[in-house]
């Protein structure tokens, strides 16, 4: 009696670790009662993971499904997924990253179309969509937040009856957002007024990579390029020159503090009111709105950055899209896929701006929207 009594007790207790051993063996993961799977995101702290993390209940609902989002500080992240690709140790689905990573961690990642018909993504809508086919020309990126540099100005002062009338008498035409670098020049110089707390421009002087952008752009306009087909530099030219010195002149009316300005330097100086306009993304136009964070809302104001010459064809510019890719190791992928299809939807990226997003699809761009956010519009013309 005391062997059986002790041989159902084995058993049971065996029974008990496979029925264990099996619920987590199936799923890889940590289930939630009432829930078979769970789907996870790493990603960056930062507005647009607050966005698209706003529309996750309804894909739960949709598909009885936990998701699950670890954040990490942004100079955190590639650290984690190059630690974490090398290992093996890929406990997550999705990654939400930049779009110039995708090259570094492309063996670690699953082609998009691979796991669903990327013809319900309605790719065509998406800015620069051709720029996320790598290796075999395969998808590997779906943007969910496009950002591209550009003049923040102030709709206050560029429409104020004084100071349209003072520019005009002075320069001889009409204050508006700089279509050309020399309105640029003329309008940062005609608003910079240091003695009265007002510069004409904030520009990011601190030796990175956003410095560079405001060179690469004017390389651009002169036909310029950072790197010829043999990767080698190839801004060593009269197009490098001519950059640089509209990069050095427009320094001139900037305060002594913007040559070591890096983005929070600018954008402070911006949003308090202190500068007339100041070159950099798009997001900054979305933050001037946060009256917790700004004292200009309502009146920032966002276009493009000026062409060399008037009436000449836009040149190529630098723009930034963050977006999602798949995990090669992920038992999730076609669930992943479906998720990627619902944040990225029109209907849910239209609901989860306003949070904190730049919409990358040209339609929600240039939807209702755009009445709210008026910088919609002229970063989708950007």
């Amino acid at each position: 009696m005391q062997t059986l009594t002790s041989n159902r007790s084995t058993l049971l207790v065996f029974v008990g670790v496979l029925l264990f051993s099996l619920l987590f063996v199936g799923t890889g993961r940590v289930t939630t009662r009432g829930q078979d799977k769970t789907l996870n995101i790493i990603t960056e702290v930062g507005s647009h993971t607050d966005a698209w993390k706003s529309v996750r209940e309804q894909f739960e609902a949709k598909h009885d499904v936990k998701v699950e989002v670890n954040e990490l500080p942004f100079g955190q992240l590639r650290q984690q997924l190059s630690l974490k690709f090398a290992a093996g140790d890929v406990a997550f689905d999705l990654a939400y990253i930049p779009i110039g990573w995708v090259p570094q961690f492309s063996d670690n990642l699953s082609p998009v179309e691979d796991q669903g018909n990327v013809d319900t993504l309605e790719l065509d809508d998406f800015a620069g969509i051709e720029n996320a086919y790598f290796g075999e020309d395969e998808l590997y990126f779906v943007p969910y937040m496009n950002e591209t540099h550009g003049v923040l100005y102030r709709k206050d002062l560029f429409n104020d009856p004084e100071e349209r009338g003072a520019f005009k008498d002075e320069y001889g035409y009409s204050l508006e957002p700089p279509k050309t670098m020399s309105e640029y020049h003329d309008i940062a110089e005609f608003f910079h007024r240091p003695d009265e707390g007002l510069y004409g421009v904030s520009l990011m002087g601190d030796r990175s990579i956003l410095l560079g952008f405001h060179f690469y752009n004017r390389l651009f306009n002169h036909g310029g390029d950072i790197l010829n087909e043999d990767y080698r530099p190839a801004f060593n030219n009269e197009a490098g020159v001519k950059a640089l010195k509209e990069l050095e002149d427009l320094f001139e009316y900037t305060s002594a503090a913007a040559t070591s300005y890096g983005w929070q330097g600018a954008q402070a100086e911006l949003l308090q009111g202190r500068s007339a306009m100041a070159e950099m993304a798009t997001t900054i136009a979305q933050i001037a709105q946060d009256p917790e964070q700004s004292k200009v809302v309502g009146d920032v104001g966002f276009t493009g950055i000026p062409t060399a010459e008037a009436g000449v064809d836009k040149p190529k510019r630098l723009y930034l899209p963050f977006g999602f890719v798949i995990a090669q190791d992920s038992d999730q992928k076609e669930l992943a896929f479906e998720w990627i299809k619902h944040a990225t939807s029109k209907e849910y990226m239209k609901e989860a701006a306003p949070v904190g997003n730049i919409p990358a699809r040209y339609s929600v761009l240039r939807g209702e929207l755009a009445e709210e956010y008026p910088y919609y519009s002229s970063h989708a013309d950007a």
